[in-house]
């Protein structure tokens, strides 16, 4: 039999566009709900779900109408679905989120990942997972070929997902973004559309003017912005994170997401931040003050914009600060909004647990700032990885963790990291943070940190400009004590851990914005 090439060429660029749609939809989602192991479970769960309802329903409509008819309709609608999603798809996710807030304000991640999955990705997935049955159903002429040609399609269907893998992470995502990424999908399988009606001689009108509504959206110089609500300097996205530059006054601050957590500030001048960069500096003073022109080696992991170096620059000039980050975007950045300079730190653009694999540099301070959007990265949380911190610390030096999730549930994140660094470091202190709702972790291998610290701080003048926090913070610090809360790299729970605090600071954070939203409304009415 003589093979339909156009047939499979649609069956490898619809298997793209399914697997192109996943990814991508997981990067639209990320500002709002996170892209923890937790949501990619539900992204995989509801397009799994939604693929086999698509295959049941095409293999009804390939049984009962003209299958190559129905496939190219299927193609057409499944194409205006997705360019709607860049148009629309913000303001649903914002009003589900809302919504789930408001009525399951414990899961409120959950819920609203869940449910908004559901309402973007499921309708377009059941589209492209009918189109196999009728792909199979138009290629096959008899029963002797049949079984050759379903394994041809669904073996182009998987090399077409292969693509649709890697295209949007390498290229269309950290180029184009994310918005473009599915006009790009919905813009391609519209020529198929369209194609399929020249060659069958059917009527092409309305793929065509789909082909015209995707090309009119993919040159609109704006679409609407994940974090709408906001006037930022700068929305962007990276093979790594969603990246939302803001200006407030005089201050710039960093965000991987649209509500929650600040990864790097910048205010011109002198000064603290009031944030947890200024509880990390207490660092030093654990350490004996450094001799002369003697340098003090501090590594920071997760050096996003380089807030902690400027600081610790500020600070303590002896400084000399190596900093990993592993987004080339967030360093870009820093040098343009934040004022990042060579002379601030060297920076190392990789993954911290590479970076530590790999060096043999020592220091005496260890500032561990490293988060997945919102999330602890769970391979910066093991007992194996705080052994080869240990191996690059000096003797008497000094670890410092910021955790930017607190929770009245217990035994929470801090539980367990203290109970794995109890494993490694003899002597482990938490320090909550007074006025925000970070808590810093101190580590060390020497028993007189405490009275080192207590001992410098207590010659600090009133007016240093570190005096007042490290009083309040020398009141707070809590002694850890050896548990079974331990995390290792086969056993790292922290997105389960971390989940139902990360649904407060969301629950929180989502009616600051409503309660921003109707005090606008009240002053635009009045």
């Amino acid at each position: 039999m003589k093979r339909n090439y156009f047939l499979y060429l649609t069956t490898f660029l619809c298997g793209a566009a399914i697997m192109g749609v996943e990814i991508a939809s997981s990067r639209f989602m990320a500002p709002y709900f996170g892209s923890s192991m937790i949501t990619w479970t539900i992204i995989i769960g509801v397009i799994m779900v939604a693929m086999s309802i698509g295959n049941l329903l095409g293999g009804h409509l390939a049984d009962h109408h003209d299958p190559a008819k129905r496939l190219y309709q299927l193609i057409l609608a499944a194409a205006l679905w997705i360019a709607m999603i860049p148009l629309l798809g913000k303001y649903l996710v914002a009003a589900i989120a809302v919504g789930a807030v408001a009525l399951f304000p414990g899961d409120a991640i959950l819920v609203g990942s869940l449910c908004s999955w559901i309402a973007l990705f499921a309708t377009p997935c059941i589209i492209l997972g009918a189109t196999s049955p009728c792909m199979i159903k138009t290629a096959t002429e008899n029963l002797e070929n049949n079984g050759r040609v379903a394994g041809e399609i669904y073996g182009l269907s998987t090399v077409g997902s292969i693509f649709g893998t890697f295209l949007p992470t390498f290229l269309t995502i950290p180029f184009l973004g994310t918005d473009k990424t599915f006009l790009l999908f919905a813009g391609i399988l519209a020529l198929l559309a369209l194609a399929g009606a020249v060659r069958r001689k059917m009527p092409a009108t309305n793929p065509a003017i789909m082909l015209l509504l995707v090309v009119l959206l993919a040159s609109l110089p704006t679409l609407p912005a994940f974090a709408f609500w906001e006037t930022p300097l700068c929305e962007t996205e990276s093979v790594y994170n969603y990246l939302l530059v803001k200006k407030n006054d005089a201050v710039t601050t960093l965000s991987t997401h649209v509500l929650l957590g600040t990864q790097s500030m910048y205010v011109p001048g002198p000064g603290l931040t009031g944030l947890y960069y200024d509880m990390a500096l207490l660092a030093h003073f654990f350490l004996s003050p450094v001799q002369g022109s003697e340098k003090l080696p501090i590594l920071v992991l997760g050096f996003a914009t380089g807030t902690y170096a400027k600081l610790a620059r500020q600070f303590f000039p002896e400084s000399a600060i190596d900093g990993v980050e592993i987004d080339p975007e967030i360093v870009r950045l820093g040098r343009q909004y934040f004022a990042l300079k060579d002379s601030d730190a060297r920076v190392f653009v990789e993954d911290g647990r590479v970076f530590v694999n790999r060096t043999d540099n020592r220091y005496r301070i260890i500032f561990l700032d490293a988060f997945q959007d919102v999330t602890y990265p769970f391979h910066m949380a093991t007992r194996e990885f705080f052994v080869r911190l240990a191996g690059i610390l000096d003797e008497d030096g000094v670890l410092a963790i910021n955790v930017n999730l607190r929770s009245p549930f217990r035994p929470d994140l801090i539980d367990y990291l203290t109970g794995t660094l109890k494993c490694v470091f003899s002597e482990v202190v938490v320090c909550d943070h007074p006025d925000y709702y970070n808590r810093i972790i101190f580590a060390m291998n020497n028993p007189k940190m405490l009275d080192t610290f207590k001992s410098r701080t207590a010659v600090l003048p009133a007016e240093h400009p570190l005096f007042s926090l490290a009083e309040k913070a020398a009141a707070g610090l809590t002694l850890a004590t050896p548990s079974q809360l331990i995390l290792t790299d086969d056993l790292a729970p922290v997105e389960l851990i971390g989940f139902k605090m990360l649904n407060e600071q969301v629950r929180e954070a989502w009616h600051e914005i409503i309660a921003r939203l109707i005090a606008a409304v009240k002053e635009n009415l009045g």
